[in-house]
């Protein structure tokens, strides 16, 4: 309940907040295998309900449950966070084709020296066909036309948002590419040289997700149409940044189609969702996080549905990024 309303506001339970919830549920769980050995029906019982209530209302796990398939055009998004450009362009394009994708949104597509044009130079030879945009770590790539791109970067930190908006189904549709940092808790070369402790790089780590709310409450209020967010939060789907973003009328994809837990980190032995799709105008259809190793991270693929365009929607002509 503390970390639904304050996890974004008090550094210690930031932290706190930051603890995997999945792992966790081996105590249930043991427990429950202990007491059927004892044959104790009773405590069984009560350890899987504990286990059950944990998983969702804590772990965010999303249970199998029978929906009506929603209608609309499709359209496939994929968004990976690359690990420092680790994800090979090649292997990337190859699974894109085989999900069908749309529309890709990259993080960290950049190498350890901070460099990241090679890497986009590798990108659009193993893309051919397909428009992409940049800015510093961010990438996004379509293969439908694109109507323009821009910038928007955070009033009080150099963290941004890079947004595209793209032609789909006879409308325009408003995709949104960001990495929220992490909360410091290994301190890096300017920690170093100001002498930051730990509740000052925390602090410090969560000025750019206080104002990532307001980014996009702004972004929701400017863009009409469809809006799709997409990357790494850094932030479990139970915190205070999971509520606002609710809050603005976005819904997390994959707690609208996903099942379980939907875990996207640590790739080889995931344990987190950090990573997301939110949807404004547009339903989910289906949410997976795919088991391929391509960076640190798994690949979450959104297969969603977009509402017929407006009769008297007209488009702005096709414009260069």
């Amino acid at each position: 309940m503390l970390a639904r309303h304050w996890s974004e506001t008090w550094w210690w339970l930031a932290l706190l907040d930051q603890v995997p919830a999945v792992p966790l549920l081996a105590a249930p769980l043991l427990l429950a295998f202990l007491a059927a050995r004892r044959r104790k029906g009773g405590w069984v019982i009560w350890n899987l309900g504990a286990a059950l209530a944990f998983a969702v209302f804590q772990a965010g796990a999303v249970l199998p449950r029978a929906e009506p398939l929603p209608g609309g055009s499709p359209l496939t998004l994929l968004t990976l966070n690359t690990g420092f450009a680790s994800a090979p362009p090649a292997a990337l394009a190859a699974l894109v084709a085989r999900e069908r994708a749309d529309v890709v949104t990259l993080q960290e597509g950049l190498d350890r020296a901070g460099q990241a044009r090679a890497y986009e130079v590798a990108l659009r030879r193993a893309f051919p066909g397909w428009t992409v945009v940049r800015h510093d770590e961010l990438l996004t790539l379509t293969r439908l036309p694109l109507l323009g791109s821009r910038t928007v970067t955070f009033p009080n930190t150099p963290h941004s948002v890079l947004l595209a908006r793209l032609r789909a189904a006879g409308q325009e549709v408003t995709v949104v590419n960001t990495h929220l940092p992490t909360l410091g808790l290994r301190p890096g070369a300017s920690d170093r040289a100001l002498g930051r402790t730990l509740p000052q790089r925390v602090e410090h780590q969560l000025t750019a997700r206080r104002e990532f709310p307001g980014v996009m409450s702004r972004l929701l209020g400017q863009e009409s149409g469809p809006l799709l967010l997409a990357g790494d939060l850094n932030a479990p789907p139970r915190g205070q940044l999971h509520r606002e973003l609710g809050a603005l009328g976005l819904r997390d994809a994959f707690s609208q189609a996903g099942h379980w837990f939907g875990l996207t980190h640590h790739a080889r032995a995931p344990y987190a969702r950090p990573d997301y799709v939110w949807l404004r105008g547009a339903q989910a259809e289906d949410v997976q996080a795919l088991p391929d190793f391509l960076s640190d991270h798994r690949a979450l693929v959104v297969r969603l549905r977009l509402p017929p365009a407006p009769e008297d929607g007209a488009l702005p002509d096709e414009a260069p990024p």
